[in-house]
């Protein structure tokens, strides 16, 4: 398509970033190539080819080609998977074909479900609940799937006129539709998928040490006024010093104060830390590295190759050493220590989150978003001494009151509060 707009130009004012636009361009192209395998598409942003697929049918090839050979080979495929419903006057067919991860492929958003309605891009929550239902208790909580559908259904059965840019569809018989679905991306996961591996997880203590922290300078804290769970008080720059009693719900650990008694959310505060000792590092120009031994490839998608561009040099500032090698893959010579043996699967996360933020919010995104990865989880079992070791950094941390993504680390309970409770004021 050639001068589309040359004599009705499209309105600037309503345009973002030459990046914004380039990922939204080629999330339309990848759609489609995942659409229709037996046409070959080509993308070209900049001078650069971004996508060329083969155009010889094969699903799998497209999917190789748009996300990456490791993901299309763990993909399952289903198959003619027929439903049939009563509707009305006479029975009615509903066909899903296409392709679903293993549920060791996930991701941190609902961005890699495609779905197509008689082969036509659409985004539906009704679909998107039916495939994440079908993998209920095979995800872990956070997680997402990745899947390709389509969707076949009489003409008569969906009405494609409810959205402007016919984005959004709507089914005459939504309820059987979304069975439809659902079963048939169940039947494949029972069906084919292998049992899931063992793998040893590294040990949660030595994640909160640090060899040569970059510490910052440690703030007095300031009496607070005496306030209520019902009507939280605004937290001072600094804690107190903190007495560990232990851990509830293998989530949150209760620790003593001079004060009253907190609850510290063990997640949160650790992304807490370790965003301000990212953040620290970087001031100091001493980010954490860790060289590979030898260099590892990353390949990314058409989208996530117009944010990676942009990106770099706030992942070299971070630790990361990347090199072009070839048109969506890069060598990575260099990481940030505690990733060392995730990289991958952060890097990509990561190229996700921020792709279509606006630029200037790229560095808290991207330091945001590794700070949360391999953070101490919900539900990890804390001994006494990484219960103390975590309270301790959070001690001298900055803003230890809430985590990067604004979430509260903690619930503190005045001694007055508890006091007058309990009778005794």
């Amino acid at each position: 398509v050639r001068n589309l707009f040359r004599t009705v130009p499209a309105r600037l004012k309503f345009l973002k970033s030459s990046a914004t636009e380039n990922s939204r361009i080629a999330a339309v192209i990848t759609s489609y190539a995942l659409a229709y395998p037996g046409v070959a598409f080509s993308l070209t942003i900049e001078g650069k080819e971004n996508l060329r697929t083969s155009g010889l049918g094969r699903l799998t090839d497209v999917l190789a080609e748009v996300y990456d050979a490791k993901t299309a080979s763990r993909m399952l495929g289903v198959e003619s998977a027929a439903s049939v419903w009563r509707a009305g006057e006479g029975e009615s067919l509903v066909d899903v074909t296409g392709l679903v991860g293993s549920p060791d492929v996930t991701r941190t958003g609902r961005g890699y479900l495609s779905f197509f309605v008689n082969r036509r891009w659409v985004t539906s929550r009704t679909l998107s609940f039916a495939v994440e239902e079908a993998y209920h208790g095979l995800l872990m909580t956070g997680r997402h799937p990745v899947a390709v559908l389509n969707i076949t259904v009489p003409p008569a059965e969906v009405d494609v006129n409810i959205h402007p840019a016919k984005s959004e569809v709507k089914f005459r018989h939504e309820a059987d539709v979304f069975r439809a679905v659902q079963q048939a991306v169940r039947r494949t996961l029972t069906g084919q998928m292998a049992a899931p591996g063992i793998e040893e997880s590294p040990a949660p203590f030595s994640a909160l040490r640090d060899p040569d922290p970059v510490q910052p300078s440690f703030v007095m804290p300031r009496a607070g006024a005496p306030g209520s769970p019902a009507e939280p008080v605004p937290f001072v720059a600094a804690l107190p010093a903190l007495r560990v009693i232990g851990q509830v719900m293998n989530a949150y650990i209760v620790a003593e104060g001079p004060d009253g008694v907190y609850l510290i959310d063990q997640h949160a505060a650790h992304e807490r830390i370790r965003y301000d000792r990212i953040m620290a590092r970087r001031a100091a120009g001493k980010p954490d590295v860790q060289g590979l031994l030898e260099p590892g490839t990353l390949e990314v998608t058409p989208r996530q190759q117009t944010v990676l561009s942009s990106v770099m040099g706030t992942l070299a500032d971070l630790g990361f050493r990347l090199e072009p090698f070839g048109e969506r893959t890069c060598l990575v010579r260099a990481v940030p220590a505690h990733l060392a043996e995730t990289w991958s699967e952060a890097l990509r996360e990561l190229l996700d989150e921020v792709s279509g933020e606006p630029k200037n919010s790229w560095q808290e995104k991207t330091v945001a978003s590794i700070a949360c990865h391999n953070a101490i989880r919900s539900g990890q079992i804390l001994s006494p001494e990484e219960m103390r070791e975590l309270v301790r950094q959070l001690e001298i941390t900055p803003d230890p009151h809430t985590c990067p993504h604004g979430r509260p680390t903690m619930i503190k309970l005045e001694r007055d509060y508890i006091e007058r409770h309990f009778g005794r004021v």
